[in-house]
């Protein structure tokens, strides 16, 4: 039975964060909202359950999600998975951890002084410092800081300078002169406790900090992560009472080889589904089975259809457009292209035929303000290889909504000899173009070069083991 949201008030924690790491619930506002509004530290405890449990293996890593539930609970159950956090953050930047600790303010120092006594000297250090940052005075943090700043000022100096507090510069000026000026660290520690006394004199106590408002990094509505799902999965999902969830089930099964019976989930879902848009997107997703003279036949029947509604019409051309292009299916996408309601999908169809007699079609739209024809005209310029749109292709690197598009598009099209050769000096030419590219974006153009090369019989530089 599929979890929607009526049911989340009454599904259990760990459920509610199983079936999200499978993906099978999107993380969105009723999600977060069914779990903030239980017993805080029963919820907490759940969480890093469940946090502790996850292994290298789930679909979808939920250590975000946890950690900014935790966090609006403000829990001090969460202080080992913060620290934890913490030691897996590598580069990443650490700040919204800290801010999270300094948020539970008192109440994160027993259970941080307790894993001071349990841990090696290293990691006393860290939560020395982790101690400092809650801002709150303490006389067993004055302590253990009074007592780094003899065996380590440099160390102790960065603490003191977060905790903040002036009764510590009489500390640190009798620490100065003590320093032995002929250590080779004399230097270093000077200069550190000079800048500390600094911070010490210009230093203010900031307010209690305003409470987290973790909806803020979340949208209202998500659907299930479709990409991750089995068909079989993605089959239940043709039943869900949300027509976009629906769309999108039937959307993502049209990248599946499906048997027959699946077929017929799609055939029936595009003949009977109460929404246009679910029906739209069953005709389209029909095109993997174009080889089934019964699917063809009723794909065609509804492409001729004169008075069925012409997005279904449209979504059976974009099916259609996956086989022989004939004159009448041109015909018919070059009517659907002059009708704003069905331009999207018109183009759609063009792109996927691979026919360039259509490549004329993408470049003028390439800036439309109908977003989804303006990925479609994306598409089809790197698809179809409009070399000549190179340039507006580029200008679009500073539209993040369709940044990726634009990247994937012209490292698909843009001119140039075409060789596995010359493929990292395309890769270095987009790279310096956009401005540098992030993890997923060297991603994006990688596969792109490598889908070039593969549509010119060449095969792939960036990642062979795909194809």
């Amino acid at each position: 039975m599929l979890l929607t949201p009526d049911r989340y008030a009454e599904t259990s924690t760990e459920e509610l964060l199983t079936e999200a790491s499978l993906g099978r619930v999107g993380v969105d506002h009723a999600w977060i909202n069914a779990l903030l509004a239980r017993d805080p530290e029963d919820t907490a405890a759940g969480l890093v359950a469940f946090y502790d449990e996850m292994d290298e293996e789930v679909r979808i890593d939920l250590s975000a999600e946890l950690f900014h539930i935790l966090r609006a609970l403000r829990s001090t159950a969460a202080i080992p998975v913060y620290i934890d956090l913490l030691h897996d953050a590598e580069d990443d930047d650490p700040t919204e951890i800290y801010e999270a600790l300094a948020e539970l303010g008192a109440a994160a120092i027993d259970p941080l002084l307790e894993i001071h006594t349990e841990t090696g000297p290293e990691s006393q250090a860290n939560i020395e410092f982790l101690l400092a940052g809650l801002r709150v005075e303490d006389p067993r943090i004055d302590h253990l800081l009074e007592e780094r700043l003899a065996s380590d000022p440099a160390d102790a100096a960065i603490n003191l300078s977060l905790y903040g507090r002036a009764s510590f510069k009489p500390l640190i000026e009798k620490r100065i002169a003590a320093l032995d000026s002929a250590a080779e660290s004399y230097a270093h520690d000077k200069h550190e406790l000079e800048f500390a006394l600094d911070q010490l004199s210009a230093v203010t106590i900031p307010d209690t900090p305003e409470p987290f408002n973790i909806l803020e990094h979340y949208p209202e509505t998500a659907p299930p992560v479709f990409d991750v799902l089995e068909p079989v999965e993605m089959l239940a999902f043709l039943e869900h009472p949300d027509a976009e969830t629906r769309r999108l089930a039937v959307e993502s099964l049209g990248n599946e080889k499906l048997d027959e019976a699946e077929t017929a989930q799609i055939v029936a879902l595009a003949e009977s589904d109460p929404d246009i848009t679910v029906r739209a997107q069953a005709w389209q997703s029909l095109a993997g089975a174009l080889e089934d003279e019964g699917v063809k036949a009723k794909i065609e029947e509804k492409f001729a259809d004169a008075d069925s509604p012409a997005l279904e019409r449209a979504g059976a051309a974009c099916a259609l457009a996956e086989g022989e292009v004939t004159e009448t299916l041109i015909e018919g996408l070059e009517r659907f292209y002059q009708d704003p309601a069905t331009r999207a999908l018109a183009l759609k169809a063009m792109w996927h035929s691979l026919d360039r007699s259509f490549a004329d079609r993408f470049p003028p739209h390439l800036e439309d303000g109908d977003r989804d024809v303006q990925r479609q005209a994306i598409w089809g310029t790197g698809y179809l290889g409009v070399g000549h749109a190179a340039g507006a292709l580029e200008k679009l690197f500073d539209d993040p909504d369709v940044r990726d598009h634009a990247l994937f598009a012209y490292a698909l099209s843009c001119p140039g000899e075409v060789s596995r050769g010359r493929a990292k000096g395309l890769f270095k030419k987009i790279f310096d173009l956009a401005g540098g590219l992030s993890a997923e974006e060297v991603e994006i153009v990688e596969s792109a070069i490598d889908q070039r090369l593969s549509m010119h019989g060449l095969d792939p530089v960036f990642h062979p083991h795909r194809h």
